[in-house]
């Protein structure tokens, strides 16, 4: 109340008469709601300049009038900039739930009582979701538990999305970091999550943001690492290979939870630009690694990376601001996925004259063959490999269907054609007794091959 004390006065500009500046210790100051509320507004900054973050943290506590305006310039810089520790929690909450109704809280004891189709796949993913996590070891214990009454109570709200996997590690991300609120406030966060960041869309029928998001992702690793592109288009791999999985758990399920908690700070306050930034930075650590692999490498490289190094996340962070994505950018490049269909295709070209200028233009497709590609495009290109990749949803690796690679390959491989659009859907098995895996191919941009994997668990 010391420092709480000083704030206030030098933030209301005069000392109450015949009171003495600091308080005693026998007749403490009633610092109610009533008292912030006679501060004029003009006196936010100052009074977050004079306190450290604890007295701060009992200051916003007070009064709902102002906590957004109080803690919000402040604590949003400091969360940018550091590692808030156990004042991370309060501050994720503030982000999501602000000026949002707090009738969710009924939804959730609601959808806890309303029956669920879903139970039974939700629970066999409990045990793969942040393992090595204290509080989700135990089975059947605390976290897992919360768990799954958060995700059942999610699939029931939204029944048009019900119980997608990789939706549990971005609900687990938030049980940890609100680990001391209730679970209908981390279910009210996991639905402003969710909707705040359109991160909904990537998980309704079909995921109709998820394709556009790995194209965008495709053209702006093109612009910005020329390079990366140019091995990862000889060897035939686009984002929808290796970046699904960053944008469906915003590197929930790759990366350890330290690191995620870091990216989600400047996720929550700066949006996508973020998780792209961190995408492009990822990718410009392994440019030297990905120039010696050969397809079948470069794949199974791309896949385990991320989980197999280790990034500080400061370290990382400072590397994914050194990439000028912005939100404008984004969003040329999703309204240049609509475009009417030509022999041309967007393209994001960056010049820098001092500062970074862009633009998406229209860029006449090459239609090449294997006889007039240069040498140094492998036939792996000309036939992608992604059909013929089989995911072990227990295990979380990914293994090529040599055998069956090799004969399409023999078959198909010299060109790109209108086969590609009349190959079957496959369906795989990783074991006996295993879930299919179901491979399609969807989401064809003009001639020019773009398949679009999606990933079906059948149980």
């Amino acid at each position: 109340r010391d420092g709480i004390a000083w704030a206030l006065v030098m933030a209301a500009g005069t000392p109450r008469k015949n009171t003495s500046l600091r308080p005693s210790a026998e007749e403490p100051a009633p610092f109610s709601a009533s008292t912030w509320d006679r501060l004029p507004e003009a006196a936010t900054s100052s009074l977050a300049s004079n306190l450290g973050i604890p007295d701060l943290k009992q200051c916003w506590q007070t009064s709902p009038r102002w906590q957004r305006s109080l803690w919000s310039p402040y604590m949003e810089s400091e969360l940018w900039n550091r590692d808030l520790g156990k004042l991370r929690g309060m501050t994720w909450r503030v982000l999501l739930l602000e000026g949002l109704n707090p009738k969710a809280s009924q939804d959730f004891s609601a959808s806890l009582r309303a029956p669920c189709p879903y139970d039974g796949v939700i629970r066999r993913d409990l045990a793969r979701t942040l393992p090595k996590e204290e509080l989700f070891r135990e089975k059947d214990g605390k976290g897992q538990q919360s768990l799954f009454r958060i995700l059942r109570a999610l699939a029931v709200h939204l029944w048009d999305i019900g119980y997608v996997q990789s939706l549990n590690f971005v609900v687990a991300t938030l049980i940890v970091v609100l680990s001391e609120e209730s679970e209908d406030v981390i279910f009210r966060c996991a639905q402003a999550l969710l909707f705040r960041h359109s991160l909904a869309d990537f998980y309704r029928p079909r995921f109709p943001k998820l394709g556009v998001t790995v194209w965008q992702f495709d053209r702006i690793v093109e612009a910005f690492l020329p390079d990366v592109h140019a091995v990862l288009e000889v060897n035939g791999v686009t984002a929808e290979y290796y970046a699904m999985q960053w944008f469906l758990t915003l590197f929930a399920s790759d990366l350890p939870q330290r690191t995620v908690h870091r990216i989600w700070d400047r996720f929550l306050i700066a949006g996508w630009q973020v998780v792209v930034q961190v995408g492009l930075a990822l990718l410009k650590q392994v440019a030297d690694v990905l120039q010696s692999l050969d397809a079948c490498e470069t794949l199974t490289f791309l896949k385990k990376f991320v989980r197999m190094r280790r990034f500080e996340p400061e370290v990382l962070l400072a590397d994914a601001m050194q990439f000028e994505v912005s939100h404008q950018m984004l969003s040329a490049l999703e309204a240049a996925y609509s475009w009417e269909k030509s022999d041309a295709e967007p393209k994001l070209v960056l010049r820098r004259e001092g500062k970074l200028f862009w633009e998406v233009r229209r860029v006449q497709t090459e239609q090449r063959h294997i006889d007039e590609a240069p040498k140094r495009i492998s036939q792996a290109a000309q036939a992608n490999l992604l059909p013929f990749l089989l995911h072990n949803l227990d295990t979380g690796e990914t293994t090529i269907l040599e055998e069956e690679w090799n004969t399409y390959f023999r078959h198909w491989g010299m060109t790109l054609n209108a086969s590609w659009r009349q190959r079957p859907r496959l369906s795989l098995c990783t074991r006996p007794k295993a879930p299919l895996l179901s491979v399609a191919a969807t989401g064809w941009k003009g001639d020019n091959v773009r398949p679009f994997v999606h990933w079906e668990r059948f149980d």
